[in-house]
């Protein structure tokens, strides 16, 4: 009886481990992904197949070991890094459905997280959906990161592919969003917007001041 109850610490012990364990083999994993994608930024170019191969395993891999949101938002950008490299019309769709319900997955983990939100929106867009939850996105990702670099940039993109589909206090939301994002990144806004040639357009309803004129040249 007594070396039974001597093993029980050691059981309790054990099981507190477990967790640490996993989590530690997901987030192994998941550094092989940010460190790819986080190279593909810093040299602003899109992935090869093999490494997008490479970081897709390995944070599938993370989630088998952990449901972390971060790695549904970090499977959701490989998606769409697929379907930015696809000339495949269906497999470009289908990459972009597979990005929609990793987005969602961790939007129903961590709803108030505003770059998913902006993401889901997004990839909305870019597959032609300008539909409730499109604009349920938008709305809130401006109400819970209006400020965030990447949810400036992902909202630019995805409230210009979707203008005609937005109603005018949505339309005044995108265009608020690009005075905060030129503020940030004009560059980035700049190229967004001469992408859909959208550029007069934006710069005709800005409010005139420094920034305005960095980015209209006016």
């Amino acid at each position: 009886m007594n070396r039974k109850l001597a093993l029980i610490p050691a059981i309790l012990l054990l099981a507190l481990c477990i967790p640490a364990v996993k989590w530690g083999l997901a987030d192994l994993n998941a550094y092989t992904t940010r460190h790819e994608v986080s190279k593909w930024e810093s040299e602003n170019r899109l992935p090869v197949p093999e490494e997008l191969t490479k970081a897709r395993v390995a944070i599938e891999t993370a989630l088998n070991w952990s449901r972390a949101p971060e790695y549904y938002d970090y499977l959701g950008r490989l998606h769409h890094y697929n379907a930015l490299i696809s000339d495949n019309p269906l497999l470009k769709s289908t990459a972009l459905q597979e990005a929609l319900v990793s987005y969602r997955h961790s939007n129903s983990l961590r709803p108030q997280w505003p770059y998913t939100q902006a993401n889901i929106a997004l990839i909305k867009a870019k597959s032609g959906e300008f539909d409730q939850e499109y604009q349920h996105m938008i709305r809130q990702s401006v109400s819970s990161g209006p400020w965030e670099n990447g949810v400036n940039i992902a909202l630019t993109e995805a409230g210009l592919l979707g203008w005609l589909s937005l109603n005018m206090d949505e339309r005044k939301m995108i265009i608020d969003n690009i005075r905060r994002g030129i503020r940030r990144n004009p560059d980035h806004i700049k190229v967004i917007l001469n992408r859909y040639n959208k550029r007069s357009l934006i710069c005709a309803n800005l409010q005139r001041d420094v920034y305005q004129r960095k980015l209209c040249g006016v």
